[in-house]
Protein backbone atom coordinates (compact mmCIF):
# COMPACT_ATOMS: atom_id res chain seq x y z
CA UNK A 1 0.00 0.00 0.00
CA UNK A 2 1.67 3.47 -0.86
CA UNK A 3 -0.85 5.53 1.38
CA UNK A 4 1.39 6.07 4.79
CA UNK A 5 -2.23 7.10 6.41
CA UNK A 6 -4.21 3.69 4.78
CA UNK A 7 -1.28 1.80 5.80
CA UNK A 8 -1.78 2.98 9.30
CA UNK A 9 -5.31 2.49 9.35
CA UNK A 10 -4.86 -1.14 7.86
CA UNK A 11 -2.57 -1.63 10.84
CA UNK A 12 -5.07 -0.48 13.42
CA UNK A 13 -7.91 -2.67 11.63
CA UNK A 14 -5.73 -5.80 11.94
CA UNK A 15 -4.83 -4.93 15.42
CA UNK A 16 -8.53 -4.38 16.80
CA UNK A 17 -9.74 -7.53 14.88
CA UNK A 18 -7.16 -9.80 16.38
CA UNK A 19 -7.60 -8.34 20.01
CA UNK A 20 -11.38 -8.96 19.85
CA UNK A 21 -10.65 -12.08 18.72
CA UNK A 22 -8.28 -12.91 21.74
CA UNK A 23 -11.13 -12.33 23.87
CA UNK A 24 -13.50 -14.23 22.35
CA UNK A 25 -15.01 -12.07 20.04
CA UNK A 26 -16.03 -12.87 16.02
CA UNK A 27 -14.26 -10.27 14.28
CA UNK A 28 -13.35 -9.86 10.42
CA UNK A 29 -12.09 -7.25 8.27
CA UNK A 30 -14.70 -5.74 5.85
CA UNK A 31 -14.06 -5.30 2.29
CA UNK A 32 -13.94 -1.23 0.80
CA UNK A 33 -16.33 -0.77 -1.92
CA UNK A 34 -16.42 2.66 -1.66
CA UNK A 35 -19.85 4.64 -1.34
CA UNK A 36 -21.22 1.62 -0.15
CA UNK A 37 -18.10 1.10 2.21
CA UNK A 38 -19.78 -1.59 5.28
CA UNK A 39 -17.60 -0.27 7.79
CA UNK A 40 -14.12 -1.72 8.53
CA UNK A 41 -14.53 -4.49 10.87
CA UNK A 42 -18.26 -6.46 11.76
CA UNK A 43 -18.18 -8.21 15.07
CA UNK A 44 -20.49 -10.70 16.95
CA UNK A 45 -20.44 -11.08 20.43
CA UNK A 46 -22.99 -12.63 22.56
CA UNK A 47 -25.08 -13.14 19.25
CA UNK A 48 -24.75 -9.75 18.53
CA UNK A 49 -23.63 -7.99 15.22
CA UNK A 50 -21.75 -4.81 15.34
CA UNK A 51 -19.94 -2.68 12.63
CA UNK A 52 -17.23 -0.84 13.67
CA UNK A 53 -15.22 1.98 12.23
CA UNK A 54 -12.14 2.40 12.98
CA UNK A 55 -9.75 5.85 12.86
CA UNK A 56 -6.31 5.97 13.48
CA UNK A 57 -5.46 9.89 13.40
CA UNK A 58 -4.19 13.14 15.02
CA UNK A 59 -7.37 14.58 14.62
CA UNK A 60 -10.74 13.46 15.63
CA UNK A 61 -13.54 14.70 14.18
CA UNK A 62 -16.34 13.03 16.11
CA UNK A 63 -19.41 14.20 13.41
CA UNK A 64 -17.82 12.92 10.32
CA UNK A 65 -16.77 9.96 11.89
CA UNK A 66 -20.32 8.61 13.42
CA UNK A 67 -22.26 10.25 9.67
CA UNK A 68 -19.35 7.53 8.32
CA UNK A 69 -20.09 4.69 10.60
CA UNK A 70 -24.11 5.22 10.53
CA UNK A 71 -24.32 5.20 6.64
CA UNK A 72 -21.67 2.13 6.58
CA UNK A 73 -23.87 0.15 9.03
CA UNK A 74 -26.65 0.99 6.85
CA UNK A 75 -24.72 -0.55 3.95
CA UNK A 76 -23.88 -3.60 5.67
CA UNK A 77 -27.90 -4.22 6.07
CA UNK A 78 -28.69 -3.40 2.72
CA UNK A 79 -26.49 -5.62 1.43
CA UNK A 80 -26.95 -8.13 2.69
CA UNK A 81 -30.86 -7.58 2.99
CA UNK A 82 -31.16 -7.36 7.18
CA UNK A 83 -34.47 -6.29 8.11
CA UNK A 84 -32.61 -4.08 10.96
CA UNK A 85 -28.79 -1.89 10.97
CA UNK A 86 -26.67 -3.47 13.15
CA UNK A 87 -25.37 -0.51 15.78
CA UNK A 88 -22.92 1.43 14.65
CA UNK A 89 -19.45 2.11 16.93
CA UNK A 90 -16.87 4.64 16.20
CA UNK A 91 -13.07 3.13 17.66
CA UNK A 92 -10.49 5.55 17.75
CA UNK A 93 -6.97 4.44 18.44
CA UNK A 94 -5.19 6.43 21.25
CA UNK A 95 -1.65 7.86 20.83
CA UNK A 96 0.73 6.28 22.83
CA UNK A 97 -1.67 2.81 24.11
CA UNK A 98 -2.12 -0.04 23.53
CA UNK A 99 -5.17 -1.27 21.52
CA UNK A 100 -7.50 -2.62 24.57
CA UNK A 101 -7.66 1.59 25.37
CA UNK A 102 -9.05 2.67 22.00
CA UNK A 103 -11.94 4.46 22.37
CA UNK A 104 -15.46 3.48 21.57
CA UNK A 105 -17.92 6.01 20.70
CA UNK A 106 -21.55 5.24 20.84
CA UNK A 107 -24.77 7.46 20.97
CA UNK A 108 -26.78 8.03 24.26
CA UNK A 109 -29.45 6.52 22.26
CA UNK A 110 -27.87 3.14 22.00
CA UNK A 111 -26.16 3.69 25.48
CA UNK A 112 -29.49 3.61 27.01
CA UNK A 113 -30.97 0.60 24.74
CA UNK A 114 -28.27 -1.88 26.68
CA UNK A 115 -29.52 -0.60 29.86
CA UNK A 116 -32.75 -1.78 29.21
Amino acid sequence: MANPNGRKGALFETAVMKWLRSVGASAERLSKAGSNDEGDIVCIVAGETYILELKNRKAITLPAFWDEAVTEAKNYAKARNLDETPPAYVIIKRRNAGIEKAWVVENLEQWMARKQ
